[in-house]
């Protein structure tokens, strides 16, 4: 059996998986929200799995987003204080899976115009012009990736310290569970690597500093504060009496390599597969290597137990030829709607109407008013689909 449990994130992703496999628990947690998200909830929830005498056999940072990290990084600053739970392993693409160790390995001695460029970016940390104090705990300043070293956890064991990528492939972590992973490809990590080039070109850096400490959480820092903004969908709810009219073509792209750089993978276990997507970009479907990847794997018959929808329903991620060609038996939604409204309403309209599970359930872990609109009964008669909403004070369990 399969036992994940949703916790509300605010606009961000955090999820707590366990996998019963020959009498022991398999416990893998997936990113973690913001800073309140640990304070809130995922810290009782670690410590009640540390009290079974379990471990987190597997953490898994997605990618660099302050929604995604910081809940993380709070966690790691407590254990490493006062260890509460074993971590066994990292997966997280960080600045020494991603950059050339040349700006580590330089010789050349610091220029003061590059030691004040690389300390403001320290100083300001994760946060993002969404984040409020109270929602990203104590986590200034501090870098994941430093975390992960100061508590000497294994990080990327898989790839011998090096990126997650495609590449890998299938991770066998037991007789009964596998880790299929599908994105991102090593390419999509080098484009990564130089926008984090550009935006510091950008600034006037000139290169000098090799400082490793410093350098490291730089990277990570900027990163997660280049952003893309798009216009939140509008669609008049008054004038829709039919389910049909909120669909939409879902052309919009989401242009951001760092959302595309998300660690995309699918659990199997005891015939069941999860599909987890972070913020990543599925589009068209002859030039979306996701769909590709997934169709060349599974094939066009499977149905998913489980897609964690990208990027929180935005249909800037998401496109018909996903929906109709990557079928699944539950779609989740994890945002309370606070940034940019995720999630649009055509993309929940579009799933609704396009893929072809029967008896599919739209899960939310916050009552989104946006997605009210599917709570009409005779829609979920005629279109044959269900509905979970959390509270967003609850955490949702399901088990598959």
């Amino acid at each position: 059996m399969i036992n994940l449990k949703i916790l509300p994130a605010q606009y961000g992703d955090c999820f707590l998986l366990s996998v019963k496999d020959d009498g022991r628990a398999f416990n893998v947690l997936i990113d973690g929200g913001l800073g309140i998200t640990y304070e809130k909830f995922l810290r009782n929830e670690l410590r009640s799995i540390a009290t079974q005498n379990q471990k987190i056999d597997l953490m898994i940072c997605t990618h660099i987003d302050a929604d995604h990290i910081n809940g993380l990084i709070a966690f790691l600053r407590e254990n490493n204080i006062k260890k509460f739970i074993d971590v066994e392993n990292i997966w997280f693409n960080g600045f020494e899976q991603i950059v050339n160790r040349f700006y580590l390995d330089s010789k050349n001695i610091p220029l003061k115009d590059d030691v004040t460029i690389i300390d403001e970016i320290n100083r300001k940390g994760y946060e993002d012009e969404f984040a409020k104090k109270e929602d990203v705990g104590p986590v200034e300043g501090v870098a994941f990736s430093s975390l992960i070293e100061y508590g000497r956890y294994n990080q990327n064991i898989v790839s011998s310290g090096g990126p997650i990528t495609n590449r890998l492939g299938v991770i066998n972590v037991s007789e009964n569970i596998k880790i299929n992973i599908i994105s991102p490809c090593p390419e999509t990590l080098c484009e990564l690597e130089k926008e984090w080039l550009n935006e510091l070109a950008a600034k006037g850096f000139q290169f000098s500093i090799a400082n490793k400490t410093k350098m490291v959480s730089s990277f990570e820092f900027l990163i997660s504060r280049i952003k893309r903004y798009y216009e939140k969908n509008r669609i008049d709810i008054s004038a829709m009496d039919c389910l049909e009219n909120y669909k939409s073509d879902l052309e919009k792209v989401d242009t951001s390599i760092v959302n595309n750089s998300s660690i995309v993978f699918v659990l199997e276990a005891y015939g069941k597969k999860l599909l987890f997507m972070g913020d990543s970009v599925v589009k068209e479907e002859n030039e979306c290597k996701i769909i590709q990847s997934l169709l060349k794997e599974y094939g066009n018959d499977v149905i998913f137990d489980l897609i964690k929808l990208p990027h929180h329903g935005s249909c800037y991620n998401i496109s018909n030829d996903f929906i109709e060609c990557i079928k699944s038996k539950e779609y989740i939604v994890s945002s309370n709607s606070e940034k940019f409204g995720h999630p649009d309403m055509d993309v929940i309209a579009n799933i609704i109407l396009k893929s072809k599970v029967i008896d599919k359930i739209m899960t939310f872990n916050y009552p989104v008013k946006q997605a009210n609109f599917i709570l009409n009964e005779s829609w979920k008669q005629k279109y044959r689909y269900k509905t979970i909403f959390g509270t967003g004070t609850n955490i949702i369990e399901r088990k598959y």
